[in-house]
């Protein structure tokens, strides 16, 4: 296809300036002229140059299969109103239990604030309620021109370099990891979730995979063309100071930071494939989920799952959010990875010894077994329980939050500690026989929690409080 270039060479730019080739020969002869460097003008050669492909440590392995054990034929697709945040709390607890937990929630917030308890004080509890984010929809904005409104063919490219493009758009506008999964009808189909949830306690719209030309939702239901095929998966990065504040209401603030930038993200990535001329299915809010992003992200290759059932990636431990979007701009999907994490959390089970509601497996062995509604079939993983664990979150008075399992994880350690954090991964990769001395020397060295919340107001933070 045709490759439209504005890019101009160094002869071509001193021409235009009026230079010409007198310019070019003085040059030559040692007079000043300006110290040109050849410029980039498109995303062509954005696309095409080595920030578009991802730059990982020779000790991450592509491999067939995930490091975690999935049963394909066990699995169905997941109801997401079944997960803690959505109905899931309520259906376990009942309502008596649920309506007091929610009454301890605000409750004990009133009494930390009265009390001035650092972490809960009243400018704390001010910045992680300042959230405000853009709206999000399941279908595109409608702002931009598609091709057919221009009158030109749609973009078409092959599935990777149209993958390199995509992650280049996505690297500059905020994420800090882009990945691509291929739905398959009898495997990865699996992690779109058959329903969304609603608003309060109410049932979300059934999510339908039916063989139509366009997207389209109702109240009651979001259509989704089987042509669609790849997902995209990007991750934002959290804020590595506020992390260590855990438990308190400082960890809310880079969740609902990496909720902001993704309802901004999203938008854009939607109103750019759209302007060349495909679909983007997105979240239909800041916090609504199209699928399983964790099962994504590791189908996709940005990490492998944990003990926390989170995912863990070679570049932040578990330091990010995850987001998806569904598309049918052919897109090369990426391998499974293994870098030791599996390995390493049958041993290490430090997140399940700091958690203060025991939600988190301390079994050595992973298993089929779940636990409730809330966890999905197929895949044999350290099942939390959940209801512990939101329980918690509420009755201590935090808004939303704790992660104290991504604060203390010995693979979740920010730029300060990144001599330390190369050589313990290096290590688990490829000598597992030191994964318990390495959680050991984890602990001597106090690594995660923080017990003086009150200064992160005196530090100069970079942007997003990402070091």
């Amino acid at each position: 296809m045709p490759k439209y270039h504005s890019t101009l060479s160094r002869r071509e730019f001193l021409k235009a300036l009026g230079i010409g080739a007198a310019g070019v020969g003085a040059a030559s002869l040692g007079m000043a002229v300006p110290n040109l460097v050849e410029p980039v003008h498109d995303l062509d050669e954005l696309a095409s140059s080595t920030l578009a492909v991802p730059n990982r440590p020779s000790y991450v392995k592509e491999v067939d299969k995930p490091t975690v054990e999935v049963d394909w034929s066990v699995m169905s697709r997941f109801d997401y109103h079944n997960v803690m945040w959505a109905a899931g709390l309520q259906k376990a607890l009942g309502k008596t239990q649920f309506d007091l937990v929610n009454a301890a929630q605000q409750g004990n917030r009133l009494l930390r604030l009265k009390q001035n308890k650092p972490g809960y004080t009243l400018r704390d509890d001010a910045f992680v309620n300042a959230f405000y984010g853009a709206p999000s929809s399941y279908l595109p904005p409608t702002t931009n021109s598609t091709p057919a409104d221009l009158g030109v063919p749609m973009y078409q490219d092959t599935p990777e370099n149209n993958a390199r493009m995509v992650r280049a758009f996505l690297r500059f506008h905020g994420a800090a990891q882009v990945g691509f999964m291929e739905l398959d009808t009898n495997t990865t189909e699996k992690l779109i979730y058959s329903y969304d949830t609603g608003v309060g306690q109410a049932q979300g719209p059934k999510i339908t995979i039916a063989d139509v030309d366009q997207p389209s939702e109702t109240t009651e239901e979001r259509i989704m063309p089987k042509k669609a095929r790849w997902v995209i998966i990007y991750t934002i990065r959290m804020a590595d100071e506020l992390m260590r504040r855990a438990p308190t209401e400082f960890v809310v603030g880079p969740t609902n930071l990496g909720y902001n930038l993704k309802s901004i993200i999203q938008g854009q990535l939607q109103l750019f494939l759209r302007g060349l001329g495909y679909m983007g299915l997105g979240e239909a809010s800041p916090y609504n989920d199209l699928g399983s992003k964790v099962g994504m992200g590791i189908m996709a290759g940005l990490g492998e799952h944990s003990r926390a059932m989170h995912i863990i990636t070679p570049e932040y431990g578990l330091r990010q959010r995850l987001f998806a979007l569904v598309t049918d701009l052919p897109l090369a999907p990426g391998k499974p990875v293994d870098f030791g994490v599996m390995r390493f959390c049958r041993v290490c089970k430090k997140c399940s010894d700091i958690c203060p509601p025991k939600a988190i497996n301390g079994e050595t062995e992973p298993s089929w077994n779940i636990l409730g509604d809330y966890n999905q079939q197929g895949i044999k993983s350290w099942h939390r329980i959940e209801p512990n664990c939101l329980s918690y979150i509420r009755q201590s008075g935090s808004s939303q939050g704790c992660i104290l399992c991504f604060a203390v994880c010995p693979l979740s350690k920010g730029k300060n500690e990144s001599i330390y954090q190369s050589l313990i991964k290096r290590t688990i990769a490829t000598t597992p026989t030191f994964d318990r001395a390495i959680r050991k020397m984890d602990d001597y060295l106090g690594y995660g929690q923080r017990s003086d919340p009150d200064t992160f107001w005196d530090m100069d933070l970079p942007p997003f409080g990402w070091d």
